[in-house]
């Protein structure tokens, strides 16, 4: 007598189908969880290899961080993703114009002379929760020392996700004592997770100006939108003067605890009677965090 094998029924294959749908959907949350976490770490161990490195640098540059050429009477034209250029031949072509020298108070090329230098590689540059990737300098033979920046503001959003502190203060923040020097109090903010800017991911109703227009005694939902985009909106990890990294949940922290991805406003009297309210795009003293470039 043949015996006949008996297969699923179409009713049980759903059942089975809807069970490993399930597993699926409890287990997909926590092993998202386990890769953000070790991202976060990652992230971490890239700014604390920026924190040595730059370190490294002030020692041989008597003790001050990186900083292309500035003036304090111009600080209100602080920029980034400026210069950009290869074929550069000039060993030192940061004065040099015609050798696409960055403009004047650059941020990013000041941050980008860790590279020149030869104390970093491409890829710490790149937080692993973010969607930039490692900078191959333009390919072929290309190096750090063929630029003198990161390839303009496209190039910055797809190979930087980092922000630095805007080392280039006015007379106001010089006169305050503000120095991009390894003398800089141990909590003040040098380096994070890129700056969100104006715009920034699902805002919360009523939010206007994206970090600009949130303050310390906001509510948590405000809060977490004005935290960089690099993981998710959670917080940022952040790079210290002391060489400690930290991941915080707010930008409200550093020395004075005061919004490190956004810059002071001063309300000043004027000649008619009212009152001036001004964005300071400097430092506004010694322990005043802006850290730029932002991912609009």
């Amino acid at each position: 007598m043949k015996r006949t094998q008996k297969g699923f029924t179409l009713v049980e294959l759903l059942v089975v189908i809807g069970i490993i749908a399930l597993l699926i959907s409890i287990l997909l949350p926590a092993l998202n969880r386990v890769r953000e976490t070790a991202n976060r770490v990652k992230c971490g161990s890239n700014l604390s290899q920026i924190g040595k490195a730059m370190l490294i640098y002030a020692n041989e540059n008597r003790d001050a961080f990186p900083r292309t050429t500035a003036s304090a009477t111009l600080a209100s034209t602080v920029t980034y993703g400026t210069g950009n250029t290869t074929s550069i031949t000039n060993a030192n072509p940061f004065g040099v114009t015609t050798e696409g020298a960055p403009a004047v108070n650059d941020v990013s090329a000041s941050l980008f002379l860790l590279l020149r230098a030869g104390d970093m590689v491409p890829e710490v540059f790149t937080c692993p929760s973010s969607s930039a990737e490692r900078w191959d300098f333009g390919g072929g033979i290309n190096t750090a020392l063929n630029w003198t920046n990161w390839n303009g503001v496209a190039g910055l959003k797809q190979n930087l996700s980092y922000s630095y502190q805007n080392p280039f203060g006015d007379t106001g923040a010089i006169s305050a004592g503000f120095k991009m020097r390894t003398s800089m109090t141990a909590e003040f903010a040098l380096v994070a997770d890129i700056n969100p800017g104006t715009v920034v991911n699902n805002p919360p109703a009523g939010l206007t100006g994206g970090v600009a227009g949130v303050v310390v005694t906001d509510a948590a939902s405000r809060i977490r939108a004005s935290n960089s985009g690099n993981h998710d909106q959670d917080g940022q990890n952040v790079l210290f003067a002391d060489g400690h990294v930290e991941f915080v949940n707010s930008p409200f922290v550093g020395v004075q605890k005061d919004n490190i991805f956004t810059a002071r406003t001063v309300t000043t009297p004027n000649a008619g009677g009212g009152t001036t309210v001004t964005t300071l795009r400097s430092p506004y003293d010694a322990n005043d965090t802006i850290l730029l470039p932002t991912d609009d």
